[in-house]
């Protein structure tokens, strides 16, 4: 008669056990810490590789600060990308507070377009001059489009070495090609 009794008693038990397990897996597991969770937040920031912004058709990608030998000149590199239907404009660039002008200007964004800038291979160049912070900081960057309007993202500055290198900025010196050897007077060829 125990036996018969413990039994039903031992399935709920067991059953109570396995719902309370069940339950608690996710608060045990850490996959849900809320809205405020480290894991939401990291989502958001800048890396390393660029950052990226879409404000209604324009993406900007891989926006990124390269530094010469200062911080003081620099390159802005990315991509412009219009994935809409109609073309926009990219009317101005402001880093850290200062215009950045690029060269030549950027030509009307047509629908499909994908335009790199301050690339070594790159056309188009975007100086940026009167940085004062160190490098790997982030970096305060607006993007005026004509239809699109304003975008302000954070762009952090990296040297110039590894994927970087070769992308210098025109406030700064670029390694000058050795000159060809010239005969001197006493070397003049003979007449």
């Amino acid at each position: 008669m125990t036996a018969l009794t413990r039994r039903p008693l031992a399935r709920r038990s067991t059953i109570a056990l396995s719902i309370l397990a069940i339950a608690a897996l996710p608060a045990l597991s850490g996959c849900f810490s809320g809205i405020q969770a480290t894991t939401t937040a990291q989502a958001t920031m800048n890396t390393g590789n660029g950052t990226e912004a879409q404000a209604g058709a324009i993406k900007i990608l891989d926006a990124t600060i390269v530094t010469g030998d200062t911080t003081a000149d620099a390159m802005l590199i990315g991509t412009v990308v219009n994935i809409g239907v109609e073309a926009d404009a990219l009317t101005s660039i402001e880093v850290d507070g200062r215009p950045a002008i690029p060269a030549p200007a950027f030509p009307e964004i047509k629908p499909g377009d994908s335009i790199p800038f301050g690339y070594a291979n790159a056309e188009i160049k975007v100086p940026v001059t009167g940085l004062t912070g160190p490098v790997s900081t982030f970096v305060p960057v607006v993007f005026n489009f004509r239809d699109t309007g304003r975008v302000a993202i954070s762009v952090l500055t990296v040297p110039a070495v590894g994927f970087y290198e070769g992308i210098v900025p025109m406030g700064a010196s670029a390694p000058e090609a050795t000159p060809a050897a010239e005969p001197s007077a006493s070397e003049s060829p003979a007449e």
